[in-house]
């Protein structure tokens, strides 16, 4: 931490409108962009590093987060549209495609990837939340969720979906 309570406190209340309305001019979402700004202003508070121009790197921050965040949930719904997982008809029987989604990363992935896979796209946590939740580094995570999305996409090109 580099800075005092009252300095970081200062900080804060400078930057943290126009931090705000461009969170929420990019998510849509005011609960969204609290999360996003808050974010960066605890990265910013556990920061042992001298920045120069604050209200620059808190500004450029929120957008990087946001447009992370963008970029997860459209990873996520396109998943979800290419393979309904959570749709449930009325007669509470599995869907033909659920159940060969489901047999295809049962038979084709390994443990690690049926974790991750499980973790992004069913519980909808990010890379660096499923990492924190299996204790390995988001890197691991990124090439988990890369070898299970090629092995799935393989499989089912071959079967003519």
């Amino acid at each position: 931490m580099q800075y005092s309570i009252t300095e970081f406190e200062a900080t804060y209340r400078r930057c943290f409108p126009p931090a705000m309305r461009l969170a929420v001019s990019l998510l849509h979402d005011e609960d969204d962009a609290r999360d996003a700004v808050q974010e960066v202003f605890l990265k910013l508070w556990e920061s042992d590093t001298v920045i120069d121009n604050v209200q620059a790197f808190v500004v450029r921050s929120v957008r990087n987060v946001c447009l992370n965040r963008i970029a997860a949930a459209d990873t996520r719904e396109r998943f979800r549209r290419r393979f309904p997982i959570d749709e449930i008809d009325d007669t509470d029987a599995p869907l033909v495609d659920e159940v060969r989604l489901q047999g295809a990363i049962d038979s084709l992935l390994t443990l690690r990837e049926r974790q991750v896979v499980e973790k992004i796209y069913s519980e909808g946590l990010s890379y660096k939340e499923t990492a924190s939740c299996l204790d390995v580094s988001v890197a691991l995570i990124n090439k988990n969720i890369v070898s299970a999305l090629k092995k799935l996409r393989t499989y089912f090109k071959s079967q003519d979906i």
